[in-house]
């Protein structure tokens, strides 16, 4: 088990060097930027450089997490936190639970998708983290043999036993995004880089293919054979499943059709304005963030989707039934420019239905620039907004102690602690630290981060009513 180490005099320092180092002067916000003081939980996987989506507060009042590599010898492993003893423990390595065999082929670097939980298990499914080489390294180095294709799999709460539920073969396609109907006991993924939608009933041990849904997928060439897939399904109460296309285009798979697949004729992402200002001229060009949602969730109050697109980070509410897609507002980091088209920072996954109809999410703002460390690409801001009232709030920067920043996330829970948690990219400031990290992770990392030595850490915020009145 793993536990936080208490805060030395040297980290008391470099926290108030932090403060300092947020003034107007010194990246032009105006005034002293408000901070959210976190704390830090460290899994200690060297070689573990992501996380996307892969967080849930579960039933039994633990945390679960997973962690992804791009190193070609490693592969993602899934953790356990338990909030009241404060520790963290390995329950599995993909490596070692599907037998990836090192050096043999290419491994399942990731688990992109939410870890849903149902009936006392907690579903997941596998994706490559290698893409060296044409995508996704469908001739590797070393003689390996391409990425043999993504698993639907699921971890018994109960019992701590890892199953594995059906693997795609199809090789180089990895499970992307996942949602669950409940309902019907079926899975449904999206896979990459093809986009092909796929399902698996787990009553029936029945997995079906349902084709791609958006062209040609990350397969084709810029800008008219290539089409960014789907990071996040959205599924209602019937069991409906959406997808968005980075055209605009919303495609929607109804259960019992004999024809399920199917593109909404009068609805499109691409109608919806950039910014709310009639003045405002979007420029004409393309780009894959622009014209689709990054996330998406169902909302059983207002019987509707809310999401966030993903350039433009305009927040919007989606009502299949009554055939309406409105775009609702800005939901950047209140110093990112509302009227930049495509926010510089992009919009993230860390994005979920709170108490008291509320919607949270961790958006990326500015850089915080600190002299004799090293450049981060952006920083962490907590945003709230209050649906019955149409209430937006940016609640400030997340800092960690020993003057830490937090430059990266995109995953967001609740956990039984009513503490806020994220697994978040966060610098490295020890120089012994740092060295072991370069050692261990070599050149792989995401691209996004390249620039920056850092370690993934499970970030614990205040608790939700710190943020919800």
């Amino acid at each position: 088990m793993i536990r936080i180490h208490n805060l030395n005099i040297i980290g008391i320092l470099a926290f108030f060097v932090l403060i300092f180092a947020t003034r107007a002067e010194r990246y032009s916000i105006g005034k002293l930027e408000q901070t959210i003081p976190t704390e830090l939980f460290d899994p200690n996987y060297l070689e573990g450089d992501s996380n996307y989506h892969s967080l849930n507060a579960a039933s039994d009042g633990m945390l679960y997490f997973t962690i992804g590599t791009h190193h070609t010898d490693s592969s993602a492993r899934i953790f356990r936190f338990d909030p009241s003893e404060e520790s963290i423990t390995l329950l599995g390595d993909l490596g070692d639970i599907l037998d990836d065999g090192v050096g043999k082929r290419v491994r399942h670097g990731k688990i992109h998708t939410p870890l849903i939980e149902h009936e006392g298990f907690l579903y997941f499914s596998t994706h490559t983290s290698n893409y060296e080489g044409s995508l996704p390294n469908m001739n590797p180095e070393g003689g390996r043999a391409p990425y043999p294709g993504g698993h639907f799999m699921r971890y018994d709460l109960k019992n701590d036993v890892f199953e594995d539920l059906v693997q795609l073969k199809l090789s180089n396609e990895g499970i992307i995004t996942m949602a669950v109907d409940k309902k019907s006991d079926t899975l449904f993924g999206l896979t990459w880089p093809t986009g092909l939608l796929v399902s698996y009933n787990i009553r029936q041990g029945l997995l079906q293919n349902w084709g791609a849904v958006q062209g040609r997928g990350e397969w084709g060439h810029l800008p008219d054979e290539w089409n960014f897939i789907c990071r996040r399904l959205g599924i209602d109460d019937e069991g409906n499943v959406y997808g968005g296309t980075d055209t605009g285009r919303i495609w929607r798979f109804e259960a019992g059709k004999q024809r399920p697949v199917s593109y909404l004729e009068n609805l499109s992402l691409n109608q919806l304005p950039p910014i709310q200002d009639a003045n405002f001229k979007a420029p004409n060009e393309t780009h894959f963030f622009w014209k689709n949602w990054r996330t998406i969730l169902w909302n059983p109050d207002t019987e509707s989707f809310w999401g966030i697109q993903g350039g433009s980070t305009q927040l919007f509410e989606f009502d299949p039934s009554a055939g309406t897609l409105r775009s609702v507002g800005s939901i950047r980091a209140k110093n990112v420019d509302r009227h930049t088209r495509r926010n510089p920072y992009r919009s993230q996954l860390g994005f979920m239905l709170g108490p008291k109809n509320t919607l949270i999410y961790l958006a990326h703002g500015p850089p915080i620039p600190l002299e004799g460390r090293f450049d981060v690409n952006s920083s962490v801001h907590l945003i709230t907004y209050k649906i019955d009232k149409g209430e937006y709030r940016d609640h400030g920067m997340l800092v960690a102690k020993k003057g830490r920043r937090i430059f990266h996330t995109e995953s967001i829970a609740i956990g039984a602690d009513d503490h806020l948690y994220t697994v978040a990219w966060v610098e490295s400031v020890d120089p012994k630290r740092m060295k072991e990290i370069q050692v261990a992770r070599a050149k792989a990392a995401p691209e996004e981060t390249n620039e920056a030595i850092y370690e993934m850490q499970l970030v614990r915020l205040p608790t939700w009513q710190t943020f919800i009145d």
